[in-house]
């Protein structure tokens, strides 16, 4: 019951926190608050992760979630957290952390911090509730959830084009959910009930070629805007560089694995993949994240602004991130698993060093900085380490999931697709050690007033786990990787011979709104 219980306070304890925070009488006790509550919510997703097994997940919502039921429509607050989501599950309650706790003087220093750091705790309830969601109607509600502080936080304490980048990210991202949302309720309206497991029973057995196509490219749609893929990627670059640093750390770190996660849990094992009439869907969705590869580092490579060339980055990661996904055999997924953990880790440890540079500099522009590592070796070093992840360095985690994730696409798309995929590889060493070396090595080149000095202990305090946590990976991956392989395996099995994966919800006990809708033969 401890476990149960504990996966229902990951999602309420930052949303009751955010409302403490916006109410405390200064950003400074506001910012403790956040932190405490940060740190308490992944404590009590670690319990949480102890508990999830191959064999079962930890689930809350049979009793206790019929008193939040709606059964006019078949909805219920139902969570389930198995192996898969438990690393995505750990990995936002550790960066949201971290985030708060190395937040810049310029945010602290702002009379209204205490609602940054209250939105920053809504987002990571929203985050954290899509990750267990077992309601598709709630994965939606907090799928959705996810936009209005995200745009808050742009538009307060973004950049000069903040909103311009508040507006493009709420348009793109927001229209690509209607499509979601449509899917979500014709296939509840064929199934009787929004629970995650009836969507894809449905989606399998229950429509017909024309209609299973039109719901998987609805929810190709929504979750590839969200990735985001190649040409749906122009909200992003700008998104980033314009929103203040823990947003963007959070933006490309974990909001863009809902887009990823969303293909795992939803897409994949509805059998978009085996269908036939998808095969031109899915030719176009290959190319277009070959082409994102491509493109997202030879725009990377050519970029002033630092954090639109971890933007570039990201959509380059992603799209490998994605084909992995589609390979949909056990290695894929295992590697694009460990991808989506890896770039959220190196993702949130570059933007956080780029923000410390930022905060001593006030310029991201590469032209504008040079000979940083002579004056600041701790920042420096770090900053080499999470390059080294980004690019794939053996003994990181980024190499893992790379390796994992190409091993896997070349099993079901071969060696064409494989080597196209792997230039990313290449142009990701070309465009980061320019990066590196362009603002590392040389003369020291600052702009006037910046201040030269060292990684703080605040910002050690949040870098530092940071490194551990992507050496530990890419040292000793095994565990991580045999903690999901089952899940992995029937996700794959399931994905080609149109059985339902069971890894989310063993125990096959529906809600009382399920039993009922379906007892009416919806």
């Amino acid at each position: 019951m401890l476990q149960q219980t504990a996966l229902l306070l990951v999602v309420l304890f930052p949303f009751v926190g955010a409302g403490f925070a916006a109410l405390m009488p200064r950003p400074a006790a506001a910012r403790v608050w956040a932190v405490l509550v940060s740190a308490l919510t992944l404590a009590v997703s670690i319990i949480v992760a102890v508990n999830v097994t191959p064999e079962a997940p930890v689930t809350w919502g049979y009793g206790a979630g019929k008193f939040l039921a709606v059964r006019e429509i078949g909805f219920a607050f139902h969570l389930s957290c198995d192996a898969i989501s438990m690393w995505l599950l750990l990995l936002t309650t550790l960066v949201t952390m971290l985030v708060l706790i190395a937040a810049g003087d310029r945010i602290a220093g702002d009379a209204s911090a205490k609602n940054y750091y209250a939105w920053i705790l809504v987002l990571l309830g929203a985050l954290c509730g899509a990750f267990v969601a077992a309601d598709g109607l709630l994965f939606y509600f907090f799928f959705e959830i996810t936009l209005v502080p995200t745009l808050l936080l742009i538009g307060i304490w973004g950049g000069p084009e903040r909103r311009a980048a508040a507006g493009r990210f709420f348009i793109y991202t927001f229209a690509g959910s209607v499509f979601l949302l449509i899917a979500l309720i014709y296939l509840a309206s064929k199934a009787g009930s929004f629970e995650i497991t009836e969507l894809v029973r449905v989606a399998q057995t229950g429509l017909s070629s024309r209609a299973h196509y039109l719901v998987c490219l609805g929810l190709l749609i929504g979750f590839l805007i969200k990735t985001p893929v190649f040409p749906l990627h122009t909200w992003q670059p700008l998104a980033y560089s314009q929103a203040p640093t823990g947003a963007a750390v959070l933006l490309a770190a974990v909001m863009s694995k809902l887009g990823t996660y969303g293909l795992l849990r939803f897409t994949l094992p509805m059998g978009f993949v085996n269908a036939p009439m998808n095969v031109n869907v899915l030719t176009a969705v290959i190319v277009l994240c070959l082409i994102g590869v491509i493109y997202g580092g030879l725009v990377a490579w050519v970029q002033r602004d630092l954090v639109k060339v971890i933007a570039y980055s990201s959509l380059s990661h992603l799209g490998v991130c994605v084909l992995a996904i589609l390979a949909a055999n056990t290695l894929s997924i295992q590697g694009a698993v460990m991808y989506m953990v890896s770039h959220g880790l190196s993702t949130a440890a570059l933007l956080l060093t780029i923000g410390a540079i930022r905060d001593r500099t006030a310029t991201q522009d590469i032209a504008e900085l040079s000979g940083l590592f002579a004056r600041m070796p701790v920042l420096s070093s770090l900053l080499v380490l999470f390059t080294m992840t980004s690019i794939g360095l053996p003994i990181t985690s980024g190499f893992v999931g790379e390796f994992l994730s190409l091993q896997g696409i070349i099993q079901t798309f071969g060696l064409g697709v494989t080597a196209v995929a792997s230039t990313g590889m290449i142009l990701g060493a070309i465009y980061m050690l320019r990066m590196v070396a362009r603002i590392g090595f040389g003369p020291l080149v600052m702009p006037a007033g910046s201040i030269v000095n060292d990684a703080s202990r605040r910002e050690l305090g949040a870098l530092v786990p940071l490194a551990l946590a992507v050496l530990a990976l890419g040292i000793g991956p095994r565990p991580v990787l045999d903690s999901f392989k089952k899940d992995a395996q029937e996700l794959a099995q399931g994905s080609k011979a149109g059985k339902i994966p069971v890894g989310f919800i063993r125990d096959h006990r529906l809600s009382d709104t399920v039993a009922i809708n379906v007892s009416r033969g919806h």
